[in-house]
């Protein structure tokens, strides 16, 4: 049981790229009495040769990233106890101004009270940034004119609770999370950015067949912003889904939600919405080396300052393939349509990605990854169309 709670915890936080599946080291700790201390470095290398995403006067720049981390992990019987920590250091070529060091620290709580009752707990803070041309400082957004990153913090406080045997006919699951993000610095053009987003769920599942369940689902959405103008984004959003998750059937395993989504913002000036919703997540392995994951979603996205709210539907398909033990690629692509409801440009989005990858696991210890990107936008706005290539080497390393 040690082992499956240990796997369970130890999740790399996320990079520059996702790390395809099958690059994944297995990484040992240091026992201090009831306590395993884990310690992982990540470095990755890179080279972007559009970096501030501008369809005009492209400029390149070589990347490295340095990303540190540990990872305190205690259990007791069913339960498991993670403390961890990690910076990620950003070193520029060409623009120092863009160098970033974030800090990632967080807590997390799995308690088994019984075969039916399981309930986790995570605390995290976050010491973030968005690099230039992303984000708020995207083009079209509010942030047009800043020479350095946008930095922020967060504060995220979440659980999930599970009330029912795994096989049991009916299951309750409950959900939470609530997140404070304040940026830090070019205030004048961030202070109207700051908020507070308060998530709460449930879904009830019924089983109808040994590993196949029907699932109702409710969601709401909450949003505050600090700074409450005339013309507020504040909003409150709900989802009521219904679908059906299954494991292991032919080959497959995966989860489909069909709905709708309701949002309402508290400013007249601004138009309420109701519209279909939907997210899937099908992993299709046939064969124990070869997997293909498909995903699908539509969201309601905050605007970035430009519009109401971003109609976003996104669609990716993923092929992780280990050649031998040592040895595997992955290949994806993916599409996302950005409606910007309410702006008064129309403005319109379609961004094309393809990920190439890789993937070389050397030693239990030392994975090395190469991996390109190809990312395509192409808008309805003026200058708003670019094109990138991203080539990032990643090593990650462990005890």
């Amino acid at each position: 049981m040690k082992n499956r709670t240990l796997a369970s915890i130890l999740t790399p936080s996320a990079l520059i790229l996702s790390t395809p599946a099958f690059a994944a080291i297995e990484p040992a700790g240091i026992d201090a009495g009831a306590i395993s201390i884990v310690p992982m470095v990540t470095v990755q290398t890179g080279y972007d040769d559009n970096f501030f995403s501008t369809s005009a006067n492209e400029q390149d720049e070589t990347i490295t990233v340095l990303s540190p981390s540990v990872q305190l992990i205690a259990e007791d019987g069913l339960n498991a106890y993670r403390l961890a920590y990690q910076i990620n250091h950003g070193i520029h070529q060409n623009s120092s101004a863009d160098n970033y060091t974030d800090h990632a620290l967080s807590a997390d709580a799995h308690l088994e009270f019984s075969q039916r009752s399981i309930l986790d707990l995570k605390a995290a803070y976050n010491k973030g940034h968005e690099a230039r041309g992303t984000g708020l400082s995207a083009t079209g957004g509010i942030a047009t004119s800043i020479d350095a990153p946008l930095e922020y913090d967060t504060q995220v406080l979440s659980f999930n609770y599970v009330y029912g045997a795994q096989d049991a006919t009916g299951r309750l699951q409950f959900y939470g999370e609530h997140l404070d993000r304040e940026y830090q610095n070019f205030r004048s053009i961030t202070e109207g950015r700051d908020d507070t987003e308060v998530t709460l769920g449930a879904v009830f599942y019924y089983q109808v067949m040994p590993k196949t369940s029907l699932l109702f689902e409710a969601r709401n959405k909450d949003i505050d912003y600090d700074v409450d103008p005339a013309n507020s984004l504040d909003s409150n959003a709900w989802k009521y889904l219904v679908g059906a998750t299954w494991e292991g059937t032919a080959k497959t395993t995966g989860t489909i939600k069909l709905g709708i989504t309701e949002k309402d913002f508290d400013s007249a000036s601004r138009k309420d919405f109701t519209g279909g919703s939907w997210e899937a997540a099908i992993r299709w392995a046939p064969r124990t080396y070869s997997v293909v994951d498909v995903s699908t979603s539509r969201n309601a996205a905050e605007a970035n300052g430009n519009g109401d709210f971003i109609d976003t539907k996104s669609y990716n398909i993923n092929w992780n393939h280990a050649w031998t033990d040592i040895v595997s690629t992955d290949a994806g692509i993916g599409l996302i349509n950005e409606t910007y409801e309410g702006a008064a440009d129309g403005r319109k989005d379609d961004t094309t990605t393809l990920n190439l990858g890789l993937n070389y696991d050397m030693r239990r210890w030392l994975t090395f990854a190469l991996n390109y990107q190809y990312s395509d936008t192409d808008s309805n706005l003026a200058n708003t169309d670019y094109s990138k290539n991203i080539v990032m080497l990643t090593v990650n390393a462990s005890l």
